[in-house]
């Protein structure tokens, strides 16, 4: 063989090896594949019970464990594929394969009861009878101890890993265990009928072992349900109050979180999908705040296990106040906003900028103050509060802006161009393009602009956005 083909091989090979250890490192993939194999090896062991008894019970646990070979190897496939971190097509992970996985497998539950509800009936009709064996209670008993001791492995693996799919597959082998046991005891009690008189047992054993078929089938229908409604909740994103509450508790015990809202919580796979909104102080600065965000995040994952976490701050006083503001009645009050919370030795100080009607008396200004004063209290009792008053002067005549500007100006050698006025949700955005002299400096430049800018103050109210322009004087050359 060429040496460049044995060293081809021996590459794919090492890369073969490299993928069945990834694939059997992963603890959720490693279960789901041993608990398929336990599937493989019931199946077996019950058809073996069934061809030595021929009874229904023991035929519908048969099918019960043959299917658990399609929905265990589904569920193999789904966590694995599940357990793939986000790419560049699927930016919010793989999770939802879990619940496709899941939903399949609800269907084939529900198929398989139907077909044993059939053959029960069919049963009852011909009076079938079966034999009770006791080598069949051995091989049910041997099903029983593998089922119990996967229930408890897929169990330990779903509460570590948040995977809803194994978490259903340990419930799902928990309740086999029960019928495994049900089926076992219609054996015994068969053993036992036939001791105590030869035909006593083929005359009702037939119904009891169609009565123990049925209940098989109406375990099949709730439980495929069940399945099947879980798997669609999480398909449509459906929110898990019980995830909710979880993080609300996890977010509140944050140092720094004043108060917790607007939280959205799904789970897709065993991937956890949150969004919540915190209120923190308005006295933090933004690099506290997003502290105390990661903080919340960290938590999260912590608590909840693999997920995605989005935490938006809030300052939360502000939001208060803002509430409160918005119930001043005060016909005079045209807005109020530059509304700044500050922290001081002595307290809060709330300062904010009131716009009142031109035509307003001082003293009338001053009961609207006392207003807001009062309303600003009932949030923050001991709050000083800092009114800055303007008159309301909303329309913005460009000639008195023009001539404003050309006053300042003029005293430097400069002139003004082109003035626009755009209304922008309520606010008048001013843009004023000044020419000065090409030898100013950019400070001598800033300081007349922002001049400029301070007489258009004094004449125009707030919320009113004033942005000068400064430009070299061409024309002078």
């Amino acid at each position: 063989m060429p040496k460049d083909r044995l060293i081809s091989n021996s590459r794919d090979n090492e890369v073969g090896m490299r993928g069945l250890y990834t694939y059997m490192s992963n603890e959720k993939t490693r279960v789901a594949l041993f608990s398929l194999l336990a599937s493989v090896l019931i199946t077996a062991m019950n058809i073996t019970a069934w061809l030595l008894t021929n009874s229904l019970a023991v035929l519908a646990e048969a099918m019960h464990t043959f299917l658990d070979i399609f929905v265990t190897t589904i569920t193999l496939i789904a966590v694995n594929v599940g357990s793939k971190p986000p790419d560049k097509e699927h930016p919010f992970g793989h999770g939802k394969a879990e619940s496709i996985g899941g939903l399949f497998g609800s269907l084939f539950i529900i198929v398989a009861g139907i077909l044993i509800g059939y053959e029960s009936a069919e049963r009852i009709i011909t009076r079938t009878p079966f034999s009770p064996d006791v080598i069949a209670i051995v091989v049910m008993a041997i099903a029983i101890a593998i089922d119990a001791n996967r229930s408890r492995t897929l169990r330990r693996v779903a509460t570590k890993w948040n995977s809803r799919a194994l978490e259903a597959d340990s419930y799902h082998f928990l309740s086999d265990v029960a019928i495994e046991v049900s089926v076992v005891a219609l054996m015994i009690i068969g053993l036992l009928m036939e001791r105590f008189r030869i035909g006593l047992f083929n005359e009702w054993g037939t119904i009891l072992d169609a009565l123990v078929a049925f209940v098989i089938v109406i375990y099949f229908s709730i439980i495929g349900a069940r399945i099947m409604r879980t798997s669609i909740d999480e398909l449509m994103d459906r929110s898990s109050e019980e995830l909710t509450n979880r993080v609300a508790n996890i977010a509140k015990s944050v140092q720094g979180v004043v108060s917790v809202k607007d939280i959205r919580a799904r789970r897709i796979g065993s991937i956890a999908h949150i969004e919540v909104t915190i209120g923190v102080s308005d006295h933090l600065g933004i690099a506290e705040a997003h502290s105390i965000a990661d903080n919340v995040e960290s938590a999260i994952r912590r608590e909840v296990g693999p997920s995605i976490v989005m935490v938006h701050v809030e300052p939360e006083l502000r939001e208060k106040i803002e509430r409160a503001l918005a119930n001043v009645s005060d016909p005079l009050i045209i807005n109020i906003h530059e509304l700044n919370i500050m922290k001081s030795q002595s307290g809060a100080i709330v300062s904010m900028h009131m716009v009142i009607r031109g035509d307003a008396k001082l003293s009338d200004a001053d009961k609207a103050i006392n207003e807001v004063k009062n309303i600003i209290r009932q949030v923050l009792p001991n709050a000083l509060v800092w009114v800055h008053l303007e008159p309301d002067m909303k329309i913005i005549n460009t000639d008195d802006v023009r001539r404003i500007a050309d006053l300042v100006c003029s005293k430097y050698g400069g002139y003004v161009g082109d003035i626009n006025v755009i209304n922008i949700e309520g606010v008048n955005a001013i843009h004023i393009l000044v020419y000065l002299p090409q030898n100013m400096n950019i400070v001598e430049a800033h300081n007349v602009a922002t001049e400029i800018e301070s007489e258009i103050a004094k004449i125009y109210s707030m919320p009113h956005h004033v942005t000068v322009s400064v430009l070299p004087n061409t024309k002078a050359l």
